[in-house]
């Protein structure tokens, strides 16, 4: 029997572990904390899937909108990821943290924080988000006000009254900027150095990544020209009220930068109605004050930066060759590289159609890859 070991109890490490289970081999999954689907856990409380939960739906376990909604909230989401560990009978090791992942002959040695695995085969699925990024802005660290990331940020109540600037409008910062509006936040602007392309959850009635798969069957400039001419028809020429055009296309950008486009939830009625502001992009800051590009400052009292992530995978397998240089891995879908064969990585990759869709196909692909080794 085939040895697994799966790092990563998130959505990508679970549903990788089920159809591994499924096809016969052994499989123990590493999860560093204390519960399945910890990223989620931790995210903020108004969050919703992007997509529904028809589409995002891990391998062998509908996930019914009757039970988890249409577009599944957080919390939806936990208990289902929750249901499919349980339904699969997964063997879960929590406060176990995978630090080094090292050759061994012809399988693998996964060292950890409780010791050294030996393994046959090793998933790697510790999630594309894993590490805040905030940049690092000259005067960063003397600024008087409030200065986190957005995954530290849980709810808009506690900024009720108070002046936030939101940096970074994309897929995150759009929606806490609407939800400081909805809770009272005395005044909310938004800097944005690379403007958001916008789509909302459904088109012409439509689930938009429904819309995506037939997107991705088109050259990348078609796909970006559709996308251009239904946001125009969904949300007018944005330009006047302080958002510049994107720049690149939302295929393009998925393709170049691995980020997917911002689901308009009230960011824009917010922003036609004056509700948001957008200044320039961050230069730096000055005891309160921020300053700006145009060589103006603010002094927002709270500064959320929704500057992204890195995934953070150099120390567990930077030494193995196996990623770009941006850090993510340069094999999916069941493959592994030449140099880690029997090394597999699952949740890295980003299209149209969504990520925890592509999570539930690579998995089956990466079963079957080591069903007919």
């Amino acid at each position: 029997m085939v040895k697994v070991t799966v790092c990563g109890g998130g959505a990508a490490g679970l549903a990788a572990a089920a159809t591994l289970q499924r096809s016969g081999a052994d499989v123990t999954v590493l999860e560093r904390t204390d519960a399945v689907g910890a990223s989620w856990r931790a995210r903020y409380d108004g969050l919703r899937l992007n997509t529904t939960g028809r589409m995002s739906a891990l391998p062998d376990l509908p996930c019914r909108q009757r039970e988890y909604g249409e577009f599944p909230t957080r919390d939806d989401w936990v208990r289902y990821l929750e249901d499919f560990a349980a339904h699969h009978r997964l063997e879960v090791q929590f406060g176990v943290e995978a630090t080094r992942i090292e050759r061994a002959g012809d399988g693998w040695h996964v060292e950890t924080n409780r010791g050294t695995r030996v393994s046959d085969l090793v998933v790697v699925a510790i999630g594309h988000d894993r590490h805040a990024l905030v940049p690092d802005w000259p005067g960063r660290d003397g600024f008087t006000g409030e200065l986190l990331h957005s995954s530290a940020y849980r709810n808009a109540c506690r900024y009720r009254g108070r002046d936030v600037l939101v940096v970074g409008p994309n897929v995150t910062g759009t929606e806490i900027a609407h939800h400081l509006v909805a809770a009272g936040a005395a005044k909310v602007r938004v800097s944005c150095r690379t403007p958001p392309n916008l789509i909302q959850r459904k088109v012409f009635g439509v689930n938009s990544n429904v819309l995506g798969m037939m997107l991705e069957r088109l050259p990348v400039r078609v796909a970006d020209q559709v996308c251009w001419l239904t946001a125009r028809h969904l949300f007018g020429d944005l330009r006047r009220y302080g958002l510049p055009s994107s720049g690149d296309g939302v295929a393009t950008r998925l393709r170049n930068r691995h980020q997917a486009p911002a689901y308009d939830d009230g960011f824009v009625a917010d922003l036609k109605a004056g509700r948001i502001g957008v200044v320039p992009s961050v230069r730096g800051f000055d005891s309160g004050s921020v300053l700006l590009d145009d060589d103006s400052s603010i002094h927002p009292d709270v500064v959320i930066a929704a500057t992204g992530y890195r995934c953070g995978l150099e120390e567990l397998v930077g030494h193995l060759g196996v990623l770009d240089a941006a850090g993510r891995p340069l094999t999916s879908r069941g493959d592994t590289h030449p140099n880690a064969p029997g090394l597999y990585f699952n949740g890295y990759r980003v299209n149209m159609t969504g990520q925890l869709r592509l999570m539930r196909l690579d998995a089956e692909a990466l079963a079957a890859t080591v069903d007919h080794a």
